[in-house]
């Protein structure tokens, strides 16, 4: 993944990257899933540092994709905000999705943590930003308030899935 990102890609070849994340990210919930298993009972612990990097590449393929996408200058404000809004769902479905599934905490408290992260860095250049256009200004105020959403839903269900 490290050597597909480049600044000086352009066109198609700024997809190799966020493609790269997700074969990561895949390669890890396959890693995910066998650690979760009744076959690995009381093993969970050790494959943490795992389901935290599978965490992390999940969130990291949806950013970067989003910054491949942004990075089109004939791209709309329209497209870009869809992009965004939906990574922010697909982020919060996964990490709800994968930590009911197979009981992983850890996994949903990266997402979530992934999901604050963002929503600061949008809150933080929202305050920055003073010559948006009304769209994008609309459209992070919303990005924001998602992703603070899905960081909440993650974190309860890594709460549920502790508890029961």
């Amino acid at each position: 993944w490290c050597a597909s990102l480049r600044p000086s890609y352009q066109g198609w070849a700024l997809y190799v990257s966020p493609f790269m994340l997700a074969g990561t990210a895949w390669s890890l919930s396959q890693i995910h899933t066998v650690a979760m298993s009744p076959a690995a009972e009381g093993l969970g612990w050790f494959f943490l540092p795992l389901t935290m990097h599978f965490g992390w590449t999940t969130a990291a393929t949806l950013v970067n994709l989003n910054g491949s996408i942004a990075s089109h200058p004939e791209v709309s404000d329209s497209t870009v905000i869809a992009a965004g809004h939906s990574s922010a769902f697909l982020a919060t479905a996964l990490g709800v999705g994968v930590t009911l599934a197979q009981a992983s905490p850890a996994y949903a408290l990266t997402i979530a943590w992934a999901l604050s992260a963002c929503a600061n860095g949008m809150a933080k250049r929202l305050a920055n930003e003073t010559n948006l256009r009304d769209s994008l200004q609309t459209g992070a105020t919303v990005q924001k308030n998602l992703c603070w959403a899905g960081a909440a839903a993650c974190a309860a269900s890594a709460l549920y899935v502790s508890v029961v």
